[in-house]
């Protein structure tokens, strides 16, 4: 009889971190959306959301023609409902990730990848590129043309400082017309971090297409 009170305790323990881990991720869809509203909003003539696997898509179409034709994300929520997160969480620092794709108005011959250390080993890299040390930052960078690259890192340091915390990966490569953000959700200050990278990656991309 003891063991089917503990097998009873141990199952409505499950249900309620269950219940609070969905409403945990449904507080946490509806905060993420608004802020990047508040973001975009004064830049973009329509922002959209819906619902996508474990989060939302969003599209953002700007008013006028600058840097990006339009901006899609992606926000993918960890798993909180799974009675697990809690305890593995401390450990594993399981947050929310952002995926932001900023589809350019102008292209720039130049492949480069900018990325946390730790990051590294997800991504399939040409073998021929070379690497730029930003140890500052805790990131690496690999090009195919350093001098491109260094001239680009040196228009979004300052938004690259800011926003170091929250950044996987940012790239750019010369036969797709996006600028990709791989990025985690440390607080919800992060989304406007990464935004402000992104903006100021589209910024520098323009004006090097114009210079050319």
């Amino acid at each position: 009889m003891y063991e089917f009170y503990v097998l009873i305790g141990v199952v409505v323990v499950f249900a309620i971190l269950f219940a609070v881990g969905l409403r945990a991720n449904s507080n946490a869809l509806v905060k993420y959306a608004e802020e990047i509203r508040n973001v975009l909003s004064p830049s973009c003539k329509f922002v959209g959301f819906r619902r996508y696997s474990r989060g939302f898509k969003a599209l953002c179409i700007p008013k006028e023609s600058g840097s990006f034709n339009r901006i899609d994300v992606t926000m993918s929520l960890t798993w909180r409902e799974n009675p697990m997160f809690y305890l593995l969480s401390p450990i594993l620092k399981d947050r929310d990730h952002m995926y932001v794709w900023g589809t350019l108005t102008r292209r720039y011959p130049i492949n480069i990848y900018v990325c946390k250390r730790e990051y590294i080993k997800q991504l399939k890299l040409d073998k021929s590129f070379k690497t730029i040390d930003l140890s500052r930052f805790n990131m690496m960078v690999f090009t195919d043309d350093v001098d491109r690259a260094k001239n680009f890192i040196d228009r979004i340091k300052e938004s690259l400082s800011v926003s170091k915390n929250c950044i996987n990966l940012l790239s750019i490569k010369e036969n797709e017309a996006w600028i990709k953000i791989v990025g985690d959700i440390v607080d919800v200050q992060s989304i406007k971090c990464i935004f402000d990278l992104l903006m100021q990656s589209g910024y520098a991309i323009e004006d090097f297409s114009n210079s050319h």
